[in-house]
């Protein structure tokens, strides 16, 4: 627990610094939701917004608690105090060493009186010669050896190959001339010139009429689904007329079947598309969007729009579109 302790009080500004951030970032996501509640016009898009935004505040709140507990803990607890001329590192371990003081044995003197009386009393039987030695005599400099000087090799020369010169071209014999010798050339004689040949047109194909596109008539209400089988709304179909609580049935099948797709809404004389419901789930054959409120919106002539995103949030161009009525 004392270890614990002392790591919390080391690292506590790092803690407190990233709970500060997530604190931050969770507060950035609750602002960012209200600026998208202003906008909101449907009463299931804002609930879902009221309920990321609320979100985000409690954990705003509950980093910036932990954050304050951090800091409460770190300055109450005591600091332990380390022992001098040592860093306080709680994984550092500190061996002790005992030293048991033993008392030196005293080592039996011998008595030396007897044998220098008998040294002292006997006479020398030779005198001995004792060399002294000088030692603040200077001892001789070593001599130092000649050196040898190099003799210089001479480098030998290579000979130099003389250039052989090419040998001189040997004049040919002269030949002899023959005498009377006549050049004869010939003369072109004109002739008639060549008959060019007429050009002949060359016919031209008409251009093929090409059919005008058909034109649905005024007042018919009329469905776009350039891919059905992966995008398509069987249920309303173009030119129906809905009112009250409605179930939207078709197929939504992602490419590569990962994805999600969603519900819009274009209404009349109002730019941009309404967004209306949105799934993460492939549906084939089934609901869409299980309650389609059609009261929110006046009586009119609206278009309905299902399209498919990829995995990366980019919209895939697979859509289907119908026109309906509303009472």
């Amino acid at each position: 627990m004392e270890v614990i302790l002392r790591l919390l009080i080391e690292l506590r500004l790092v803690l407190i610094a990233i709970v500060a951030i997530c604190c931050a970032a969770f507060i950035f996501t609750g602002l960012s939701s209200l600026r998208e509640l202003r906008r909101a016009m449907f009463r299931l898009e804002r609930s879902a917004i009221v309920n990321r935004a609320i979100d985000a505040w409690v954990k705003a709140g509950l980093f910036a608690i932990l954050g304050l507990v951090i800091w409460i803990v770190t300055n109450a607890a005591p600091k332990p105090e380390a022992p001098s001329g040592v860093a306080e590192n709680p994984l550092v371990f500190t061996p002790t060493v005992e030293v048991n003081a033993v008392e030196p044995t005293p080592m039996p003197t011998a008595d030396l009186s007897t044998a220098l009386l008998q040294m002292t009393a006997t006479p020398a039987a030779a005198p001995a010669v004792v060399a002294t030695v000088d030692l603040n005599m200077a001892l001789p400099a070593p001599t130092s050896l000649p050196t040898e000087t190099p003799v210089p090799t001479p480098t030998p020369i290579p000979p130099t190959a003389t250039p052989a010169l090419p040998p001189t071209p040997t004049q040919p014999p002269p030949q002899d001339q023959l005498p009377f010798i006549v050049v004869v050339t010939a003369t072109p004689t004109p002739g008639a010139p060549a008959a060019r040949p007429e050009p002949t047109a060359t016919p031209t194909s008409l251009p093929t009429p090409t059919e005008a596109p058909t034109v649905p008539p005024a007042g018919v209400l009329v469905a776009d689904c350039p891919n059905p089988t992966a995008a398509r709304i069987d249920s309303p179909v173009a030119g129906e007329t809905v009112s009250g609580i409605y179930v939207v049935r078709g197929t939504a099948d992602f490419p590569g079947g990962v994805g999600r797709y969603k519900l819009e809404i274009l209404r009349p004389n109002i730019p941009g598309w309404a967004f209306l419901w949105e799934n993460y789930n492939a549906v084939k054959d089934g609901v869409l969007m299980p309650r389609f409120d059609s009261s929110l919106f006046p009586p009119g002539v609206y278009t309905l729009r299902l399209s498919l995103i990829d995995a990366a949030g980019q919209d895939t161009g697979i859509y289907c579109s119908v026109q309906i009525r509303i009472a």
